[in-house]
């Protein structure tokens, strides 16, 4: 039985908001119980259900890793040549990811590990954290993902507006135990010239919280990284 997910109670969560509220942003460490923080890492770690998550313009694809396997090496090359060239002059992405909800919302691989993620986000007691958090009583609902940024991997500038999803706040809980500052994967964010104002670390058991909209990307990850950029994430939705 997978065990319960369980957020530290050491927080002060109407303090923690008012800083959201003020700032926009809100960074806490510690967030789960150590024993769910482990077990939410263990789960990514041996997940095996990972998809290559990409975009050219509004085209959107997901490739799993057995149709990567099943492509040549020069494929491999050409298609991330595409993703890098397109990068240079308009909002691109790639990178591992399990979509959780979509996945339960279409019935695929019931009983995977980390579809109780999905519940616990949109379960009465977290809903209702987020909106303290967040100072948005219209919250009702959250999605969730889990991410994997490997080497060469990124998402540049955007502000998470959607034209037909109502976000109130994007959420990452970061669950990267080692990172150095020099291998990238930064949560970065911009002022209107360009300027990165705040640039966050991956790190362990750490809830980064945001109000949409706010420009940010993900920074590259470093050809020379030795690790991967660990993550669940999505939106909290009016």
């Amino acid at each position: 039985m997978d065990p319960q997910l369980e957020i530290s109670p050491d927080h002060d969560l109407e303090a923690l908001g008012r800083t959201l509220q003020q700032d926009g942003r809100l960074q806490v460490s510690d967030f789960f119980t150590p024993d769910t923080a482990d077990y939410l890492y263990k789960i990514h770690r041996e997940n095996k259900d990972w998809y290559l998550a990409y975009n050219d313009g509004g085209n959107y694809f997901e490739s799993s890793l057995q149709q990567l396997q099943a492509v040549t090496p020069q494929q491999k090359l050409q298609l991330m040549s595409s993703i890098n060239d397109r990068a240079r002059t308009q909002f691109q992405y790639v990178f591992f990811q399990y979509y959780i909800s979509q996945a339960i919302e279409l019935d695929e691989q019931p009983g995977h590990p980390m579809h109780p993620i999905h519940e616990f986000m949109n379960s009465a007691t977290v809903l209702d954290l987020m909106r303290t958090l967040t100072g948005e009583e219209a919250i009702r609902k959250a999605d969730c993902y889990a991410s994997n940024y490997a080497p060469g991997h990124f998402l540049t500038a955007h502000d998470d507006r959607h034209d037909s999803h109502d976000r109130v706040a994007a959420y990452v809980f970061s669950m990267t135990k080692t990172w150095d500052k020099n291998w990238g994967g930064h949560l970065a964010f911009f002022d209107d010239a360009g300027n990165i104002t705040d640039a966050i670390i991956p790190s362990f058991n750490t809830l980064n919280i945001f109000l949409v909209p706010q420009m940010h990307s993900v920074q590259l990850v470093a050809p020379f990284a030795g690790e991967t950029r660990t993550s669940y994430l999505g939106w909290l939705h009016r």
